[in-house]
């Protein structure tokens, strides 16, 4: 209950009669509505729906000035006090309005003579009048209290004297007495059973659906918290390639490191400027190579095939003609299945060696031939470009050929 003052000697009259008493009109905390005063449908019309009036908006600096100079009521209006309907309600105004412990407290000043009289006949409690918008989130207070609803943004319209006020007020027609049993703050609520988490549980409504709530709120974040989870799982799990072998995130990591590095030093060789000489040897010699194979072979079509082929192909086709030479620079094996640089020697011995159109090859010129093959041993010194134009070279004639 809020009254007018407590203690009577704060009270004054000024010399025209009016009365000025400072009054606690609204206070934080819970208050309990009945449905149909928040406009709830669908529901029971008389179920107590309990409303948190959380101190941070009772207190609020806008909150607080909205009630400055607000007009004082005899019980409150059926409407909103206004400029037009001020002169049918107003008996009074309020002034300096603070926040004293819990409570919202104002000077009163009542002008009006007969709820003056009402006053001093006992009429002492007071409800605030005002607009505000509700938060149908459920929760508990600071102090353990659950609740439905909370109120906020808080504006004052009037402070009205009441008969039964309920220590606390409401949107627009606020503190109506409504017709429940006494004690009115006793009034016993709807029970509700309900299960969380395999947990039977009796609880009354108001507490019953805030639980609810916080429980599905609850699996909400625990089903996220499972996702991360696997999402992390996934990301720490060995990368299987198609070859088989399992590598972990930082190996495959390290993986492609370096072959990006290796990709780089190749286009970097690649975007470099030719050298003209050696560009010119290694076209001289692939000309040579060329020519000494249609030489060797006269109608050997050589358009659009390696040189590598080219020379393999002319060994081949020799090979019946020259079978006892071929068969001794390739080691016995066949030309197919010959190593290249075996097939390369045998290439440049029929290309350096005279040939006859009776005895063919004759043994002091393929000593001769044999005697001018440069033996490579080591391409270390080489890099890839020289290594390249040399094979040509050593394939075609030797690097001591005219």
């Amino acid at each position: 209950m809020i009254t007018l003052d407590v203690q009577l000697t704060q009270r004054r009259k000024t010399p025209e009669g009016y009365l000025i008493v400072p009054a606690r009109f609204a206070r934080t905390g819970i208050q309990h509505y009945a449905a149909h005063e928040l406009g709830v449908s669908g529901a029971d019309p008389q179920r107590l729906i309990r409303v948190y009036r959380p101190p941070e908006e009772v207190f609020a600096a806008e909150a607080i000035a909205s009630f400055d100079g607000r007009p004082i009521t005899d019980e409150h209006p059926d409407e909103e006090v206004t400029a037009e309907n001020w002169r049918a309600h107003a008996v009074g105004f309020a002034r300096n309005p603070r926040r004293e412990g819990e409570y919202l407290v104002a000077d009163l000043t009542i002008t009006d003579e007969a709820t003056i009289e009402k006053i001093e006949a006992g009429k002492q409690e007071l409800s605030g009048g005002y607009s505000a918008e509700y938060d149908w989130t459920p929760g508990w207070t600071p102090e353990g209290e659950a609740y439905e609803v909370k109120q906020i943004r808080i504006r004052g319209n009037h402070i009205a004297t009441v008969a039964a006020g309920r220590a606390g007020s409401q949107c627009r027609v606020a503190d109506r007495d409504i017709a429940l049993p006494p004690p009115f703050g006793e009034h016993p609520m709807t029970k509700r059973r309900i299960s969380v988490d395999g947990i039977s549980l009796e609880l009354e409504e108001t507490e019953a659906s805030a639980v609810e709530h916080l429980a599905a709120k609850l699996k909400t974040a625990t089903e996220k918290v499972d996702a991360l989870e696997e999402d992390l799982h996934a990301a720490q799990a060995p990368i299987k390639l198609d070859s088989g072998q399992a590598l972990t995130k930082e190996q495959l990591v390290a993986n492609i490191a370096e072959l990006s590095k290796q990709l780089a030093a190749l286009e970097a060789a690649r975007a470099a400027d030719e050298d003209p000489q050696q560009r010119d040897q290694a076209i001289e010699a692939m000309s040579r190579q060329i020519g000494d194979a249609r030489r060797l072979v006269p109608g050997l079509v050589t358009d659009g095939k390696p040189c590598s082929a080219i020379r393999r192909e002319v060994v081949s086709r020799l090979h019946p003609t020259y079978p006892a030479m071929i068969d001794t620079l390739l080691h016995g094996v066949r030309v197919a299945d010959a190593a290249q640089t075996a097939v390369d020697l045998a290439f440049n011995v029929l290309a350096s060696a005279p040939v006859t159109a009776s005895a063919g090859l004759a043994a002091e010129a393929v000593n001769e031939a044999l005697r001018r093959q440069i033996v490579k041993t080591s391409d270390a010194d080489l890099d890839p470009r020289a290594a390249y134009i040399q094979q040509l070279t050593h394939a075609t004639y030797g690097t001591s050929a005219p």
